[in-house]
């Protein structure tokens, strides 16, 4: 009995420490996204003159050299930083980025209970970070392979925040609050995707932004619960 107990507080923590150190690696994870391309847009104009342009000539694309004014927003893709005068940090940090979602993943196979639906979600989230590795390795420049590795990860990334906050029905771990930022994520993210098809830049901007809250929410959890055990 006295065995049993031991056992099993032992297993508790190994699995708070587990879970901590999830939660680090996904906030490491996504501030080198968000400070490799919020570093990019600011450094656009800085670093170089000059900046690539796309045009078409006979159904292929090519890139010219215009004068450089600045990144914006409003209207450039955010894709457009990895062909800009700052491609290294912006198509690297995604690389990184995409890497460190390999273990961060299954980090939280444990913490939702090891059930199919977490490890469904685990799953595609380990795809998604395979597709971002694809966005920075392929710019803009190889078209086919950049847009499609870039549809990928935002279907992927959308569905694994949605399959993962379902999972966290029966977690002790997360809150309702993060479930239902997942949630947002699953919806917003879709939403958004369609509207970015539609309206261009800004969509896609708010895509980031909703996945980016949601990782920070998510990890946060697991760095104070893992640090609470």
């Amino acid at each position: 009995m006295v065995i049993y107990v031991a056992s099993k507080k032992s297993g508790k923590r190994k699995g708070a420490q587990l879970t901590l150190v999830g939660g680090i690696i996904a906030v490491v994870a996504i501030s080198i996204a968000v400070i490799c391309i919020l570093g990019a847009v600011f450094l656009y104009t800085s670093a170089s003159p000059l900046m690539p342009y796309s045009v078409r000539l006979f159904n292929f694309r090519t890139w010219i050299p215009i004068p450089n004014f600045g990144y914006d927003w409003t209207r450039q893709a955010i894709s457009d930083l990895g062909v800009g005068p700052t491609s290294f940090m912006f198509n690297v940090g995604l690389m990184i980025t995409g890497v460190l979602c390999f273990p961060f993943f299954p980090t939280l196979i444990e913490p939702l209970g090891g059930t199919r639906t977490a490890k469904i979600g685990v799953f595609l989230g380990i795809v998604a970070g395979a597709a971002l590795i694809g966005i920075g390795a392929f710019s803009e420049v190889a078209s086919f392979q950049h847009n499609l590795f870039s549809a990928i990860f935002w279907i992927l990334i959308a569905l694994t925040a949605g399959v993962l906050s379902y999972a966290t029905r029966s977690s002790t771990i997360f809150s309702k609050k993060v479930q239902w930022v997942g949630y947002f994520e699953f919806l917003g993210g879709w939403t958004l995707a369609i509207l970015h098809l539609l309206f261009g830049a800004i969509p896609e901007w708010l895509m980031l932004l909703v996945l980016v809250i949601w990782v920070y929410a998510l990890s946060s959890e697991m760095i104070i619960k893992g640090k609470a055990v």
